[in-house]
């Protein structure tokens, strides 16, 4: 897992109640951006506890529900990005 993506990417600041989903369970988080390829997440205080490779996939209230892969961390903040690209871009263009 690297610390910080790679590539530069258009995102777009946005805050949103989200559910991230992981084999033991669910926890509810916020959005704090998102982009074509991926979404930024800040956990809640207090979820050190949960490894964030472990996450499987994002319920964004109001938008969809993305697979998705654990690209970097940092404190509290996790980098998601999309794992299938076509059906996150088809969902995201009418949002962005």
């Amino acid at each position: 897992m690297s610390q910080m993506p790679d590539e530069e990417e258009t995102r777009v600041p946005l805050r949103k109640s989200c559910t991230l989903h992981y084999s033991g369970g669910i926890l509810a988080a916020e959005t704090f951006n998102i982009s074509q390829k991926g979404v930024g997440i800040e956990l809640p205080s207090g979820s050190q506890w949960l490894n964030p490779a472990a996450i499987q996939s994002v319920s964004i209230r109001k938008i969809g529900v993305f697979d998705v892969s654990v690209r970097w961390k940092r404190g509290t903040r996790v980098g998601l990005s999309f794992r299938s690209q076509a059906p996150a871009q088809q969902t995201l263009d009418s949002y962005l």
